[in-house]
């Protein structure tokens, strides 16, 4: 089992705690390019400009401003850092010591800044979009180059995709069985997608898969993990071969 997760928008800025060190995180082969990025983001993050070249608000300005010294601020491990609906309903801290160990096995944490990594690689907050322009090209194109280091790892795995499209640039290999996770809210036969919710069943899914009992292998195991949760009104599984989407159905009476 492979689990495929986005960042989170939400961080929480470690207080204490070591600083970055590239070299000891998850997936060597991504280390270069993390240290090109870290330092690219660290002169971007200093310069007049900055907020209008990360594409972010006034609101953040003093994260932007800590950037200036990303290499040496305090980290934590990734799902601490992490704080969004996604994380909340994924609830890492509270897993125990063997499903933390299965977390750090099976969960891959995509971002612009670090690639991927194990949610309990230690990392600081941090500011940087796939879209980006840095001096050198956007996360994005440049991490486009090394994904492949990535496919060994899904061979023959079952994958279970969280991940937003910003975040999707790795393509599962075709040995894996791909199963990405939906929401729609249904109301007296009318469907709609619901984007909030989609985090929290994405994050609510990989809490199931993380302390169940029998690791799922398929995609059948996966919705039978969530059919049992009574929060969940219905489940449905579409696609075809190896690729497949499991979508939660919400359901409600129209006032």
């Amino acid at each position: 089992m492979l689990i495929a997760l986005p960042p989170s928008e939400g961080k929480t800025a470690p207080t204490t705690g070591p600083a970055l060190d590239l070299d000891l995180l998850s997936i060597q082969p991504f280390t270069d390019l993390r240290h090109e990025l870290v330092r690219e983001l660290e002169t971007v993050s200093a310069g007049d400009n900055a907020l209008d070249v990360l594409g972010v608000g006034a609101t953040v300005r003093g994260e932007v401003e800590d950037q200036q010294h990303l290499s040496s601020l305090p980290c934590a491990p990734a799902h601490e850092v992490y704080t969004g609906v996604l994380y909340q309903a994924a609830e890492f801290s509270s897993l125990s010591e063997e499903e933390m160990a299965r977390a750090g096995d099976s969960v891959l944490i995509f971002s612009g800044l670090f690639g991927a990594t194990s949610p309990t690689d230690l990392i600081p907050r941090y500011r940087l979009k796939m879209g980006v322009k840095l001096p050198a090209g956007t996360p994005k194109a440049r991490w486009r180059k090394l994904w492949h280091h990535l496919d060994e790892r899904a061979d023959g795995q079952l994958v279970i995709d969280a991940r937003s499209s910003d975040y999707a640039g790795w393509s599962i290999p075709d040995s894996a069985t791909h199963v990405k996770i939906g929401a729609v809210r249904e109301t007296d036969g009318i469907r709609k997608v619901i984007t909030h919710n989609a985090k929290y069943y994405r994050g609510l899914f990989t809490r199931l898969a993380l302390t169940a009992q029998a690791v799922p292998t398929t995609a059948d195991d996966l919705a039978h993990l969530g059919s049992e949760q009574p929060e969940i009104d219905a489940i449905e599984l579409s696609g075809t071969g190896r690729n497949l989407t499991l979508t939660v159905v919400d359901r409600e009476q129209a006032a």
